[in-house]
């Protein structure tokens, strides 16, 4: 498999400071058109109660009237319905439907965004080609493959794990793998997690894929790079290595587990790790260069293998990646504690004022110091970026089928358009809350 040609390293925030926040005042609809309608909606669910029906949903005169626009509910046994945009920053939303027109415009954006704050959608959109030869365009519902995005999901797999003391983070990493190479010894399953193991980055030619003990042979008599937990150097081995430890902790493939302990609790049913991505409904077809497709992903190997998939082989949406942004607000898969574990900077990455969690970038805003926890991905014809920002509890999520798109850059124009929105429309006048944020260069995705 062939891998992207690295991204530059830019600054997340600080890009584009030509863009100009226009102060704007929410659009929340009230007055006496709002009391009309909450009345008649009153007295028709009054009329519904009495003659046995049940009208759901009718908490509030407020729901009603956002069109009950709330946080994801994750405990119901169907998909939980990603809420249409809340009309409140007319603003925001003109902005930055203006900043990907453009980018689309110049042939140098293709594919969906959402943007979220306080549980609520104020974007969502789908912007050029889904698939150029059959003429489908790219919507808030399209698949696309997210790259590094996946190691997030390769990290909550082993803290679920370790919640069910079925494995520890500081455990020997030797423990968990049917072969281990007598250099990887000194190892535990935190090194791996945090970049910081010294275990070097084979190419495909070194790399057998004959079975999971042969996959781990391939590295005997490779000595590590540097002494575990002296350096940190990104590495997507690593992160296949520990699909490896999911696999002999659980019992079960990687793939399996993922789907059984994130994918399916959160209802994201538009995610997964399909072979056979290019015969799935709403799939993004991955570009190298505007309509020139990218080579095809994903590995035709057995169960056991899948733990190939650990580094970069997720697909998803961004409707469903809001579902997981969600959920680390309501603590649904893991304790908070465990949460804390997650987002620890545990290490300064190699990128100016970024550290490095379990599957997360930690940085802090410029003004306020708060964390802002963030990934991107880069594998064959996609790009991916995800954006937390817990203390104002907003969301960014780009997802992106053109290879030529440089995530990082585009990622810190929607920032300054946002913040500068959602700050202009607070406090009337644009805030600075951005993220310092560096991205590191898309490392190479087996």
């Amino acid at each position: 498999m062939k891998n992207d040609q690295s991204l530059r390293s830019t600054p997340v925030s600080g890009q584009f400071s030509n863009l100009q926040a226009k102060g704007d005042n929410r659009h929340f609809v009230f007055g006496y058109g709002l009391l009309v309608l909450a009345f008649v909606l009153v007295i028709g669910s009054m009329t519904a109660l009495l003659m046995g029906g049940h009208l759901s949903g009718f908490a509030s005169q407020r729901n009603i009237a956002v069109q009950a626009h709330h946080p994801l509910t994750l405990s119901t046994s169907q998909t939980a319905p990603i809420p249409a945009p809340v009309e409140q920053n007319s603003a925001l939303v003109s902005q930055v439907n203006t900043l990907f027109t453009k980018q689309v415009k110049q042939d140098q954006f293709s594919g969906s965004v959402l943007i979220a704050q306080n549980g609520q959608v104020l974007f969502k959109k789908g912007y050029g080609m889904a698939d150029w030869t059959h003429h489908i365009s790219n919507t808030p519902h399209t698949k696309f493959h997210v790259g590094s995005l996946t190691k997030q999901f390769t990290a909550m797999a082993l803290m679920i794990l370790q919640e069910r003391g079925q494995l520890h983070v500081h455990d020997a990493l030797c423990r968990y793998l049917p072969h281990c190479p007598a250099a990887w010894r000194p190892l535990t399953i935190h090194h791996l997690l945090t970049h910081t193991s010294g275990i070097p980055q084979l190419d495909d030619l070194h790399v057998s894929l004959a079975s999971v003990q042969a996959f781990l042979a391939s590295y005997d008599g490779f000595p590590l790079s540097f002494a575990p937990g002296s350096q940190y150097n990104y590495c997507s081995i690593c992160f296949q290595i520990l699909g490896i430890v999911v696999q002999q902790a659980s019992g079960l493939p990687y793939s399996t587990f993922v789907q059984q302990a994130i994918l399916d609790p959160l209802h994201m049913h538009n995610s997964g790790f399909d072979v056979h991505y290019l015969s799935l409904p709403d799939h993004a077809v991955g570009y190298a260069s505007w309509q020139v497709a990218a080579d095809s992903l994903g590995w035709d190997v057995g169960p056991s293998m899948s733990f190939l998939d650990a580094s970069g082989l997720l697909y998803t949406t961004v409707e469903d990646l809001y579902r997981w942004d969600q959920s680390f607000y309501a603590d649904t898969l893991v304790s908070q504690k465990t949460l804390d574990e997650i987002y620890t900077p545990y290490v300064a990455s190699e990128f100016p004022s970024s550290d490095y969690g379990y599957g997360w970038f930690i940085t802090k805003a410029t003004s306020t110091h708060d964390p802002v926890f963030w990934h991107y991905g880069s594998i064959d014809g996609f790009r991916a970026y995800i954006g937390r920002y817990p203390s104002e509890k907003v969301t960014i999520i780009v997802l992106s089928n053109l290879a030529t798109e440089d995530i990082i850059a585009l990622a810190g124009a929607v920032e300054h358009t946002v913040f500068a929105s959602i700050n202009t429309t607070e406090s009337g006048a644009a805030g600075t809350r951005l993220c310092a944020c560096t991205g590191p260069p898309g490392p190479p995705i087996p």
